[in-house]
């Protein structure tokens, strides 16, 4: 049984789901925790589902961590918030769920936290032994910002502000920038396309997305607004061992990487760990899905029956 730790609004589950079939996954929806059964003895752990289907912790074969989150936000009171309190156990309790797949070798692709361990800096800083990177700094001063030429600001973290706002990529002028705040700047790159590659356990499923196609620098702002049209995207042999080279060193076996192509230069952004991929093979016909179903599911013929 291959065991993913997700939220009910995930559509990517939704597809592998549908792909491994339903009868050899569970499903754990953390936001809708109050609907399942949850339990954990010197044995292992245990978990039922809305419509009371058991999955015990003997009965996993693998493990896949992709969206365990609480979407909606919560406005807590000075006075604290009895939800969220009981948020921060459950979120507490499928950690040491997926602690228990980890320690038993049962997780593939995603290493849950991956994103607090190799964050952006350190990525960056690796980076640099393999791709072209654009100049940046982060900055948090009393004295004034200098940063010469065209620069973007870019978000540490994308978590919401207030009410579901965000933090995108944005062009800004260093001298107009409070420096008394927190803030990561890159130089601007005269980009003809942006490039993500999509990286499964030693395999690169590279896409493009003409700059042309969006207003400013962010293509996430039109996500859900606008169809975006990403093509297959060729890797020379040369950029595909950097790749992987690169997240050897990161070790990581899953990530998406995010570069900006600058006459025929790729110019390294960052990678994120657990990112989202679904939208760039939904028909299956890149490989990408077949890529991750059978890291997912590789060895379970070899398995003993349950």
């Amino acid at each position: 049984m291959l065991l993913i730790l997700t939220n009910s609004i995930d559509s990517t589950t939704d597809e592998i789901v549908r792909r491994v079939g339903t009868e050899r996954v569970f499903r754990f929806n953390v936001d809708l925790w109050r609907e399942y059964e949850i339990g954990a003895d010197p044995s292992g752990f245990w978990l039922s589902d809305p419509s009371g289907r058991l999955c015990r912790s003997g009965a996993v074969r693998s493990a896949y961590v992709r969206k365990p989150t609480f979407d909606d936000l919560i406005d807590v009171p000075a006075g604290g918030c009895p939800e969220a309190w009981l948020r921060t156990h459950i979120s507490y309790v499928t950690q040491e769920i997926y602690n228990w797949c980890r320690d038993a070798g049962l997780v593939r692709l995603v290493e849950k936290g991956a994103q607090q361990r190799f964050g952006k800096f350190s990525q960056l800083w690796l980076a640099r032994r393999y791709f072209q990177v654009p100049g940046w700094l982060f900055t948090k001063t009393k004295k004034g910002i200098v940063f010469p030429g065209k620069i973007v600001s870019k978000p540490l973290v994308a978590d919401f502000v207030e009410s579901y706002r965000m933090f995108f990529t944005t062009r800004v002028e260093s001298d107009s920038l409070d420096p008394s705040y927190p803030w990561l700047l890159q130089e601007e790159c005269k980009a003809d396309a942006d490039v993500t590659v999509v990286y499964v356990a030693g395999n690169c499923f590279a896409f493009s997305l003409d700059r042309e196609s969006f207003e400013g620098v962010d293509w996430r702002r039109h996500i859900n607004k606008q169809e975006l049209n990403w093509k297959p995207y060729p890797l020379s042999t040369a950029v595909e061992n950097s790749i992987r080279c690169f997240m050897r060193d990161a070790k990581l076996d899953f990530g998406r990487l995010d570069f900006l192509l600058e006459r025929q230069v790729l110019n390294f952004l960052e990678v994120n760990p657990n990112g989202q991929w679904a939208w760039l093979d939904m028909d299956g016909t890149h490989g990408v899905f077949e890529a991750v179903v059978s890291e997912l599911t590789k060895g379970w013929a070899d398995a003993h029956p349950l």
